[in-house]
Protein backbone atom coordinates (compact mmCIF):
# COMPACT_ATOMS: atom_id res chain seq x y z
CA UNK A 1 0.00 0.00 0.00
CA UNK A 2 1.31 3.71 -1.00
CA UNK A 3 -0.29 6.69 -0.35
CA UNK A 4 -0.01 10.32 -2.27
CA UNK A 5 -0.96 13.21 -0.63
CA UNK A 6 -2.38 16.65 -2.17
CA UNK A 7 -2.16 19.74 -0.08
CA UNK A 8 -5.82 21.69 -0.64
CA UNK A 9 -3.96 24.93 1.98
CA UNK A 10 -5.09 26.05 5.06
CA UNK A 11 -8.45 25.51 6.67
CA UNK A 12 -10.90 26.84 8.99
CA UNK A 13 -12.23 23.91 10.92
CA UNK A 14 -10.67 23.31 14.59
CA UNK A 15 -13.26 20.95 16.18
CA UNK A 16 -12.65 17.02 15.20
CA UNK A 17 -15.53 15.05 16.54
CA UNK A 18 -15.44 11.11 17.30
CA UNK A 19 -16.62 9.07 15.81
CA UNK A 20 -16.32 11.09 12.43
CA UNK A 21 -12.89 12.11 12.59
CA UNK A 22 -9.63 9.61 13.69
CA UNK A 23 -6.92 10.43 15.15
CA UNK A 24 -3.20 10.03 14.72
CA UNK A 25 -0.24 11.71 16.67
CA UNK A 26 3.43 12.52 16.25
CA UNK A 27 5.90 11.12 18.40
CA UNK A 28 6.61 14.69 20.10
CA UNK A 29 2.82 15.09 20.43
CA UNK A 30 2.94 18.72 18.85
CA UNK A 31 0.92 17.82 15.70
CA UNK A 32 -2.66 15.94 15.12
CA UNK A 33 -3.71 14.06 12.34
CA UNK A 34 -7.09 14.06 11.65
CA UNK A 35 -8.90 11.67 9.18
CA UNK A 36 -12.65 12.09 7.93
CA UNK A 37 -14.16 8.85 7.74
CA UNK A 38 -16.89 10.36 6.09
CA UNK A 39 -15.15 11.37 3.17
CA UNK A 40 -13.44 8.40 2.23
CA UNK A 41 -14.43 7.43 -1.20
CA UNK A 42 -13.87 4.70 -3.77
CA UNK A 43 -11.72 5.78 -6.81
CA UNK A 44 -10.77 3.95 -10.34
CA UNK A 45 -7.62 1.59 -10.63
CA UNK A 46 -8.42 0.17 -6.93
CA UNK A 47 -7.63 3.29 -5.19
CA UNK A 48 -9.51 5.44 -2.74
CA UNK A 49 -9.13 8.85 -1.25
CA UNK A 50 -9.96 10.76 1.68
CA UNK A 51 -9.70 14.16 3.37
CA UNK A 52 -7.34 14.54 6.43
CA UNK A 53 -6.22 18.01 8.32
CA UNK A 54 -3.52 18.41 10.32
CA UNK A 55 -3.58 20.71 13.83
CA UNK A 56 -0.79 22.09 15.65
CA UNK A 57 -1.90 21.31 18.88
CA UNK A 58 -0.52 25.00 20.38
CA UNK A 59 -2.34 26.77 17.25
CA UNK A 60 -5.32 24.33 17.43
CA UNK A 61 -7.68 26.91 17.86
CA UNK A 62 -6.55 28.52 14.46
CA UNK A 63 -7.38 26.14 12.09
CA UNK A 64 -5.73 23.46 10.22
CA UNK A 65 -4.09 22.45 6.93
CA UNK A 66 -5.95 20.00 4.57
CA UNK A 67 -4.92 17.82 2.29
CA UNK A 68 -6.59 14.98 -0.09
CA UNK A 69 -4.67 11.13 0.53
CA UNK A 70 -5.12 8.47 -1.73
CA UNK A 71 -4.65 5.34 -1.42
CA UNK A 72 -2.84 3.06 -3.85
CA UNK A 73 -3.04 -0.89 -2.82
CA UNK A 74 -0.89 -3.11 -4.23
CA UNK A 75 -1.61 -7.13 -4.06
CA UNK A 76 -4.69 -9.28 -2.66
CA UNK A 77 -5.84 -8.22 0.87
CA UNK A 78 -8.72 -7.60 3.20
CA UNK A 79 -9.87 -4.69 4.13
CA UNK A 80 -8.67 -3.79 7.52
CA UNK A 81 -7.40 -0.95 9.67
CA UNK A 82 -3.82 -0.80 9.76
CA UNK A 83 -1.47 1.64 10.86
CA UNK A 84 0.02 4.21 8.85
CA UNK A 85 3.44 6.21 9.44
CA UNK A 86 3.78 9.72 8.68
CA UNK A 87 5.82 12.65 9.26
CA UNK A 88 5.34 16.21 9.40
CA UNK A 89 7.96 18.66 8.14
CA UNK A 90 8.83 21.62 10.07
CA UNK A 91 11.37 23.82 8.32
CA UNK A 92 14.58 21.41 8.39
CA UNK A 93 13.21 18.66 10.52
CA UNK A 94 10.85 15.86 10.11
CA UNK A 95 9.03 14.50 13.11
CA UNK A 96 7.59 11.26 12.49
CA UNK A 97 3.87 10.25 13.86
CA UNK A 98 1.37 6.90 13.23
CA UNK A 99 -2.43 6.85 12.63
CA UNK A 100 -4.95 3.61 12.69
CA UNK A 101 -7.14 4.16 9.82
CA UNK A 102 -8.89 1.15 7.14
CA UNK A 103 -7.19 0.52 4.01
CA UNK A 104 -8.86 -0.55 0.98
CA UNK A 105 -8.84 -3.23 -1.81
CA UNK A 106 -11.37 -3.61 -4.47
CA UNK A 107 -10.06 -7.26 -5.55
CA UNK A 108 -11.95 -10.01 -5.51
CA UNK A 109 -11.93 -11.49 -2.12
CA UNK A 110 -14.93 -12.70 -0.03
CA UNK A 111 -15.03 -10.98 3.46
CA UNK A 112 -17.52 -12.83 4.73
CA UNK A 113 -16.98 -16.39 6.42
CA UNK A 114 -19.87 -18.52 6.00
CA UNK A 115 -21.21 -21.74 8.50
CA UNK A 116 -20.93 -24.90 6.75
CA UNK A 117 -24.65 -26.26 6.53
CA UNK A 118 -24.41 -30.03 8.05
CA UNK A 119 -27.70 -30.93 6.44
CA UNK A 120 -30.93 -28.64 4.64
CA UNK A 121 -33.09 -27.02 6.73
CA UNK A 122 -36.45 -28.54 6.77
CA UNK A 123 -39.39 -26.62 5.69
CA UNK A 124 -42.94 -26.97 5.86
CA UNK A 125 -45.30 -26.61 2.93
CA UNK A 126 -48.34 -25.71 5.40
CA UNK A 127 -46.90 -22.10 6.12
CA UNK A 128 -44.05 -19.28 6.12
CA UNK A 129 -40.73 -20.69 7.24
CA UNK A 130 -37.55 -18.88 8.55
CA UNK A 131 -33.99 -20.34 8.05
CA UNK A 132 -30.99 -18.68 9.07
CA UNK A 133 -27.56 -18.28 7.38
CA UNK A 134 -24.66 -17.56 9.76
CA UNK A 135 -22.14 -14.83 8.96
CA UNK A 136 -18.87 -14.50 10.13
CA UNK A 137 -16.31 -11.60 10.83
CA UNK A 138 -12.16 -12.48 10.67
CA UNK A 139 -10.86 -10.84 13.96
CA UNK A 140 -8.40 -7.77 13.21
CA UNK A 141 -11.01 -6.41 10.10
CA UNK A 142 -13.42 -3.76 9.35
CA UNK A 143 -16.67 -4.33 10.44
CA UNK A 144 -19.29 -5.52 7.29
CA UNK A 145 -22.70 -3.77 6.74
CA UNK A 146 -24.80 -6.59 4.69
CA UNK A 147 -26.96 -4.20 2.71
CA UNK A 148 -29.08 -6.71 0.35
CA UNK A 149 -30.46 -10.08 -0.26
CA UNK A 150 -31.49 -11.37 -3.58
CA UNK A 151 -32.38 -15.16 -3.66
CA UNK A 152 -32.52 -17.60 -6.74
CA UNK A 153 -34.34 -20.52 -6.61
CA UNK A 154 -33.51 -24.35 -8.35
CA UNK A 155 -37.14 -24.99 -8.04
CA UNK A 156 -39.21 -21.78 -9.03
CA UNK A 157 -42.59 -23.20 -9.25
CA UNK A 158 -42.03 -24.67 -5.52
CA UNK A 159 -42.12 -21.01 -3.93
CA UNK A 160 -44.80 -18.56 -3.21
CA UNK A 161 -42.40 -16.15 -1.63
CA UNK A 162 -39.12 -15.82 -0.64
CA UNK A 163 -38.01 -12.67 1.42
CA UNK A 164 -35.13 -11.02 3.48
CA UNK A 165 -35.65 -7.71 5.97
CA UNK A 166 -32.14 -6.63 5.24
CA UNK A 167 -31.84 -3.66 3.16
CA UNK A 168 -30.18 -0.33 2.62
CA UNK A 169 -32.51 1.05 5.41
CA UNK A 170 -31.64 -2.12 7.93
CA UNK A 171 -29.25 -3.20 7.05
CA UNK A 172 -27.63 -6.29 8.99
CA UNK A 173 -24.00 -5.23 9.97
CA UNK A 174 -21.63 -7.90 11.43
CA UNK A 175 -18.74 -7.08 13.84
CA UNK A 176 -15.09 -8.30 13.87
CA UNK A 177 -14.37 -11.26 15.22
CA UNK A 178 -18.27 -11.64 15.54
CA UNK A 179 -21.08 -13.55 13.84
CA UNK A 180 -24.88 -12.49 12.83
CA UNK A 181 -27.85 -14.76 11.47
CA UNK A 182 -28.97 -13.38 8.19
CA UNK A 183 -32.76 -14.38 8.45
CA UNK A 184 -34.49 -15.86 4.96
CA UNK A 185 -38.64 -16.13 5.52
CA UNK A 186 -39.49 -18.40 2.64
CA UNK A 187 -43.35 -19.59 2.15
CA UNK A 188 -43.57 -22.54 -0.16
CA UNK A 189 -46.01 -23.49 -2.76
CA UNK A 190 -47.80 -26.31 -1.17
CA UNK A 191 -48.57 -28.88 -4.21
CA UNK A 192 -45.34 -28.37 -6.22
CA UNK A 193 -42.81 -28.25 -3.48
CA UNK A 194 -44.64 -31.96 -2.24
CA UNK A 195 -44.11 -33.41 -5.85
CA UNK A 196 -40.78 -32.06 -5.87
CA UNK A 197 -39.46 -34.31 -2.96
CA UNK A 198 -41.93 -37.19 -3.04
CA UNK A 199 -39.52 -39.82 -4.41
CA UNK A 200 -36.44 -38.12 -2.28
CA UNK A 201 -36.04 -40.45 0.62
CA UNK A 202 -32.55 -39.66 1.44
CA UNK A 203 -32.86 -37.38 4.73
CA UNK A 204 -29.16 -35.75 3.74
CA UNK A 205 -30.02 -35.06 -0.12
CA UNK A 206 -32.03 -31.02 -0.59
CA UNK A 207 -35.48 -31.41 -1.87
CA UNK A 208 -34.17 -27.26 -3.63
CA UNK A 209 -30.87 -25.46 -3.24
CA UNK A 210 -31.56 -21.33 -3.38
CA UNK A 211 -28.44 -19.19 -4.22
CA UNK A 212 -28.66 -16.74 -1.60
CA UNK A 213 -26.09 -13.41 -3.20
CA UNK A 214 -25.24 -10.77 -0.63
CA UNK A 215 -24.58 -7.35 -1.26
CA UNK A 216 -22.17 -5.60 1.43
CA UNK A 217 -19.17 -3.78 2.13
CA UNK A 218 -16.56 -2.65 4.70
CA UNK A 219 -17.84 0.28 7.08
CA UNK A 220 -16.65 2.94 6.73
CA UNK A 221 -16.02 3.56 3.15
CA UNK A 222 -15.32 0.36 1.49
CA UNK A 223 -16.99 -0.69 -1.82
CA UNK A 224 -19.43 -2.84 -2.39
CA UNK A 225 -18.74 -6.50 -2.74
CA UNK A 226 -21.06 -9.75 -3.27
CA UNK A 227 -20.89 -12.80 -2.11
CA UNK A 228 -23.11 -16.10 -3.24
CA UNK A 229 -24.05 -18.42 -0.43
CA UNK A 230 -25.80 -21.73 -0.70
CA UNK A 231 -28.59 -22.90 1.46
CA UNK A 232 -30.14 -25.84 0.85
CA UNK A 233 -33.99 -27.05 2.01
CA UNK A 234 -35.83 -29.69 2.40
CA UNK A 235 -39.89 -29.81 1.94
CA UNK A 236 -42.26 -31.26 4.73
CA UNK A 237 -46.20 -31.62 4.95
CA UNK A 238 -46.53 -29.92 7.95
CA UNK A 239 -48.45 -31.63 11.02
CA UNK A 240 -51.45 -32.15 9.43
CA UNK A 241 -49.97 -33.71 6.30
CA UNK A 242 -47.73 -36.38 8.68
CA UNK A 243 -51.31 -37.05 10.53
CA UNK A 244 -52.93 -37.86 7.23
CA UNK A 245 -50.30 -39.87 5.94
CA UNK A 246 -50.45 -41.60 9.29
CA UNK A 247 -53.85 -42.65 9.94
CA UNK A 248 -53.90 -43.66 5.97
CA UNK A 249 -50.80 -45.76 6.35
CA UNK A 250 -52.35 -47.31 10.32
CA UNK A 251 -55.46 -47.71 8.18
CA UNK A 252 -53.96 -49.52 5.19
CA UNK A 253 -51.55 -52.00 7.46
CA UNK A 254 -54.90 -53.23 9.19
CA UNK A 255 -56.88 -53.72 6.35
CA UNK A 256 -53.54 -56.10 4.68
CA UNK A 257 -53.40 -58.10 8.14
CA UNK A 258 -56.65 -58.42 8.29
CA UNK A 259 -56.56 -59.98 5.00
CA UNK A 260 -53.56 -62.37 5.17
CA UNK A 261 -54.51 -62.98 8.81
CA UNK A 262 -58.29 -63.22 9.04
CA UNK A 263 -57.96 -60.96 12.16
CA UNK A 264 -56.78 -57.03 13.00
CA UNK A 265 -55.33 -57.99 16.66
CA UNK A 266 -53.88 -60.84 18.61
CA UNK A 267 -55.99 -64.14 19.65
CA UNK A 268 -59.07 -62.89 21.05
CA UNK A 269 -58.34 -59.50 21.33
CA UNK A 270 -61.02 -56.64 20.37
CA UNK A 271 -61.30 -54.98 17.53
CA UNK A 272 -61.61 -51.34 19.17
CA UNK A 273 -58.36 -52.66 21.11
CA UNK A 274 -56.22 -53.73 18.59
CA UNK A 275 -57.39 -50.39 15.97
CA UNK A 276 -56.39 -48.43 19.57
CA UNK A 277 -53.33 -50.03 19.70
CA UNK A 278 -51.85 -50.44 15.90
CA UNK A 279 -52.86 -46.16 16.33
CA UNK A 280 -50.65 -45.92 19.27
CA UNK A 281 -47.70 -47.71 18.03
CA UNK A 282 -47.76 -45.74 14.52
CA UNK A 283 -47.72 -42.54 16.57
CA UNK A 284 -45.25 -43.70 18.86
CA UNK A 285 -42.63 -45.10 15.69
CA UNK A 286 -43.34 -41.58 13.83
CA UNK A 287 -42.20 -39.38 16.48
CA UNK A 288 -39.03 -41.63 17.64
CA UNK A 289 -37.96 -41.81 14.21
CA UNK A 290 -38.05 -38.00 13.80
CA UNK A 291 -36.46 -37.35 17.06
CA UNK A 292 -33.62 -39.87 16.11
CA UNK A 293 -33.69 -38.70 12.55
CA UNK A 294 -33.91 -34.94 13.34
CA UNK A 295 -31.82 -34.53 16.42
CA UNK A 296 -29.81 -37.89 17.22
CA UNK A 297 -27.57 -37.73 14.09
CA UNK A 298 -29.37 -41.50 13.60
CA UNK A 299 -30.63 -42.75 10.22
CA UNK A 300 -34.08 -44.76 9.49
CA UNK A 301 -33.47 -47.67 7.30
CA UNK A 302 -36.06 -49.83 6.01
CA UNK A 303 -36.07 -52.68 3.58
CA UNK A 304 -32.16 -51.44 2.97
CA UNK A 305 -33.41 -47.49 2.18
CA UNK A 306 -32.21 -44.47 4.34
CA UNK A 307 -35.74 -42.52 4.99
CA UNK A 308 -36.86 -39.41 6.05
CA UNK A 309 -39.82 -40.37 8.66
CA UNK A 310 -40.95 -36.37 8.39
CA UNK A 311 -41.77 -36.89 4.71
CA UNK A 312 -45.04 -38.08 3.51
CA UNK A 313 -44.43 -41.29 2.04
CA UNK A 314 -41.72 -42.61 4.20
CA UNK A 315 -44.53 -42.00 7.13
CA UNK A 316 -47.03 -44.07 5.68
CA UNK A 317 -44.43 -46.77 4.83
CA UNK A 318 -43.77 -46.94 8.31
CA UNK A 319 -47.23 -46.30 9.76
CA UNK A 320 -48.38 -49.31 7.35
CA UNK A 321 -46.06 -51.71 8.44
CA UNK A 322 -46.03 -51.02 12.29
CA UNK A 323 -49.80 -51.51 11.91
CA UNK A 324 -50.02 -54.62 10.09
CA UNK A 325 -47.38 -56.27 12.04
CA UNK A 326 -45.35 -59.11 11.19
CA UNK A 327 -47.69 -60.37 8.91
CA UNK A 328 -47.41 -57.39 6.30
CA UNK A 329 -43.82 -57.46 7.15
CA UNK A 330 -43.10 -60.99 5.36
CA UNK A 331 -45.33 -60.53 3.04
CA UNK A 332 -43.44 -57.54 1.42
CA UNK A 333 -40.05 -59.27 2.03
CA UNK A 334 -41.72 -62.30 0.20
CA UNK A 335 -42.66 -59.89 -2.49
CA UNK A 336 -39.47 -58.48 -3.21
CA UNK A 337 -37.81 -61.93 -2.87
CA UNK A 338 -39.91 -63.27 -5.59
CA UNK A 339 -39.04 -59.66 -7.71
Amino acid sequence: MSFSILSLGPDTRSDFPAPRFLLGQTDDQAFRLHVDVDSIQQVRFNAFTLTAYLANVREATRGSYKFQITGNPTGSFQDAPVRVSFHVKTGSSSVPGGILIPVYNATKTDLLLVEKQNEPAYVSVSGATQIQIRLGNVADALPVSVTEVAVSEGCPKCWTRISSAVNDKYPLPVDPGTSANLSIDLLPNSIPALLQGALVLKPDVPHDTLSVTLTYNTVPGGADKKQTVLAKVRFGPGLLGLALALCGGITLGLAAKHLLTGKLGKENERTVHAILSAFVLGLIAEFVGIMLTAYGNSRLVLFGLDIDPRQLFPAFILATLVSGGSAVVSWIKELFGRT
